[in-house]
């Protein structure tokens, strides 16, 4: 299965006494009582006074906009970094009632005053390469009772399915141990992806194993089945 990673980052700076582009320059640019950054021996401080309306308005990713209002609160964001260890997941043969695992680790480290969050989603469910129409369905785990929002208990290989459990830094609360696992959000139906790590505070070298599980369905023909997981990673602001 192939992986590709999708992320943003802000590497232009930006100070209060100075803005600019290919069409302006501000110098002070900060309309309030008093800005600037001030340094010594040990250390940096910047600040600003008399600002209005400053604060957030709206929510990433539950509302229709967000707005960072005020220059210490939408402070740069330095650094950006997100990598996974390996693009590829190949669980070998496949037989019935019988489990085959991979994983791989992925790792964040944001500076981003609002923390991050990690979300997956699969392009559509373990498909064959010969056929399009037979497919690994994704898991329902034991007792039907997971989906791509919620992890159950996925024990019994004679249940067969195709998915997914993480543990490590800033896992959702749903993964309880590594028995637990759920569904890929199936994006060729329109499911929406699903957060699996996330903090509210900056981050540094957090790092999570994703763990894959497949079982065969035992009237299923042999052959190659693959898809594509895509993660985005996003730092708050």
């Amino acid at each position: 299965m192939l992986f590709f990673v999708f992320f943003s980052a802000f590497t232009k700076q930006v100070f209060a006494e100075e803005m600019q582009s290919n069409s302006y320059k501000i110098q002070f640019g900060n309309f309030n009582m008093a800005s600037g950054r001030r340094t010594g021996d040990t250390y940096t401080l910047s600040d600003t006074m008399g600002g209005l309306a400053v604060g957030p308005y709206g929510q990433y990713g539950s509302t229709s906009y967000f707005i960072g209002s005020g220059f210490q609160y939408v402070y740069q964001i330095d650094y950006f970094f997100f990598s996974v260890s390996k693009l590829n997941i190949d669980f070998g043969e496949l037989f019935a009632n019988s489990f085959q695992t991979d994983s791989h680790n992925i790792n964040i480290t944001t500076n981003g005053a609002s923390g991050y969050n990690v979300y997956v989603f699969e392009n559509y469910p373990l498909r064959s390469t010969a056929d399009t129409a037979t497919v690994i369905n994704d898991t329902t785990c034991d007792l039907d009772n997971c989906d791509e929002s919620v992890a159950g208990l996925w024990t019994d290989a004679s249940k067969a399915g195709f998915g997914f459990n993480i543990s490590g830094d800033d896992v959702a609360s749903d993964f309880i141990n590594s028995n637990y696992f759920r569904q890929f959000a199936n994006n060729e139906t329109g499911e929406s992806m699903q957060s699996i790590m996330g903090s509210n505070n900056v981050a540094l070298d957090r790092t999570a194993t994703v763990n894959y599980k497949v079982s065969m369905p035992g009237n299923q023909a042999a052959g190659n089945y693959q898809t594509s997981i895509v993660f985005v990673a996003v730092p708050g602001y």
